[in-house]
């Protein structure tokens, strides 16, 4: 047998060298036929794929793709490429020999027969792992940067809603939707510390009131004083919270997280949040919430600093009655109630009998213990919704709503028998009793009547018991 030998040697050193060129490109080379079939590849193919030439050669390119590829490349990739002729960047992913993925772009051109039919296809293949591996890391990033801004502008939010807030409630309302919001959570309630230590829903909703052993949720007094918060699930067999467990299975809740709420170590409250679905809380929701909470202590404790200056500016600093102001505002209150309901109205004027020799023979401190003394009893011998007020000294005002001259006089006859009752602590010779004016005040009546005047006429009256002996009551009705 002969071979034909090339009459220009340098055709057979071209061949070689497009032949090594195409097997050892630093890209995947393979051509196809019109119907997907892999006629041709190349050595860097094999390499990167981990198949043998005779693996690939006669097997169609699409079954080497991962099902969510492949679905693209048949309704994209090739109707693309007959319709143009060429795709650029195509990305795909290839299933190599051992299983793994291979991450690649692919551009590919149509090469058309003398007919202009489609002879085959020929396709560049570039290895994108470091690109895709770049695109996740973007992603990744871009979550990261949107969910620092987001928890940002969560805590941005908080703090203007917490400056805006006047009161406890208004606060409490607005810490309860932002953390329900912020941590996603079905609903959200904050529950305070009340004056006997109980916890109190007072803001959110709680969806296991009826069903847990109290008010709020068993665990929340376990998380006062606590730094961390509380995390009770519905599948949780060995909890040490049978009861908040057993509320969450009846409410159809998967679980309950709470937050404590506090301010330098003063435990204040907590704060629930409630998921209809298992949701495990990463740390970064977690710190997120803790950062609300601690802004949400310090506005609690700049709201709860304004209420007090507030009630110090208007009630008395040794009895905590209403003081000279705030009875004035009350008067006035009172009278416009009454004159819109015509009903009557009484304002009494009192000023202790006696009071003067214990402050000057006993001292201010057993003087101020008798005014405390007195504030008491008045306090418990009108009725429910009336006021009692302190003007200075030993003086002392109550205006009771709906009260005519009968209920008036009944009213300041039981104030006078309980004034002047003995005092603990005070000798026998030193008594006190009550001069008390009274008037009694009839809005249908039509008499034009301004707070300052009613005060004045009681006070008028005060004096007229206190000149006929003192120890009596004295009342004109207008």
């Amino acid at each position: 047998m002969t071979h034909d030998v090339p009459d220009d040697p340098r055709a057979l050193t071209n061949e070689e060298t497009y032949e090594e060129l195409y097997q050892e490109a630093p890209v995947a080379y393979f051509s196809t036929t019109a119907h997907d079939v892999i006629t041709r590849v190349n050595g860097t193919l094999l390499a990167w794929t981990g198949y043998r030439e005779d693996e690939l050669i006669g097997r169609r390119f699409h079954e080497l793709l991962d099902p969510g590829t492949q679905l693209f490349y048949e309704t994209r990739h090739v109707p693309v490429l007959r319709l143009e002729g060429e795709v650029r960047e195509v990305a795909l992913r290839i299933r190599r020999a051992d299983g793994t993925m291979l991450p690649v772009l692919l551009n590919s051109v149509l090469v058309p027969g003398p007919d202009g039919h489609t002879r085959s296809i020929r396709t560049a293949m570039f290895d994108a792992t470091d690109r895709s591996q770049y695109e996740r890391d973007l992603l990744a990033e871009r979550r990261v940067a949107e969910s620092a801004a987001l928890r940002v502008q969560v805590l941005q939010n908080a703090s203007s809603a917490f400056a805006a807030s006047a009161t406890e409630l208004d606060l409490a309302e607005s810490l309860s939707e932002i953390v329900r919001t912020a941590v996603t959570a079905g609903q959200a309630c904050v529950a305070m510390l009340d004056r006997s230590g109980e916890l109190e829903v007072i803001a959110g909703v709680n969806p296991l009131e009826g069903l847990t052993a109290d008010s709020v949720v068993q665990a929340g007094p376990d998380t006062i004083g606590l730094d961390a918060p509380i995390f009770v699930t519905a599948s949780d067999v060995d909890s040490p919270y049978p009861h908040v467990v057993a509320g969450l299975v009846t409410a159809r809740l998967a679980s309950v997280t709470l937050f404590p709420l506090a301010r330098d170590g003063v435990p204040m409250g907590v704060v629930a949040a409630f998921f209809g679905r298992e949701r495990e809380l990463d740390q970064d929701a977690l710190d997120l919430v803790a950062s609300i909470c601690r802004q949400a202590g310090q506005s609690l404790v700049r709201i709860r600093l304004q209420e007090q200056l507030a009630h110090l500016a208007l009630h008395d600093h040794l009895t905590g009655l209403p003081n000279r102001a705030r009875l004035r505002e009350e008067v006035g209150r009172t009278l416009a109630l009454a004159t819109r309901a015509s009903q009557p109205l009484t304002v009494m004027f009192l000023d202790l009998d006696g009071f003067k020799p214990i402050n000057d023979k006993l001292g201010h401190t057993q003087g101020d213990d008798v005014l405390r003394e007195v504030a008491r009893r008045l306090l418990a011998g009108v009725r429910q919704g009336d006021i009692v007020g302190r003007l200075g000294g030993d003086e002392f005002v109550v205006v009771c709503h709906e009260a005519d001259r009968a209920e008036a006089e009944r009213i300041a006859e039981r104030l006078r028998v309980e004034l002047a009752k003995p005092y603990a602590d005070l000798p026998p010779t030193f008594a006190i009793s009550a001069s008390i004016g009274v008037v009694v005040m009839h809005p249908s009546l039509g008499v034009p009547t301004a707070p300052d005047a009613l005060l004045a006429l009681a006070d008028d009256e005060m004096y007229r018991a206190k000149n006929s002996g003192r120890n009596r009551v004295s009342v004109i009705e207008l």
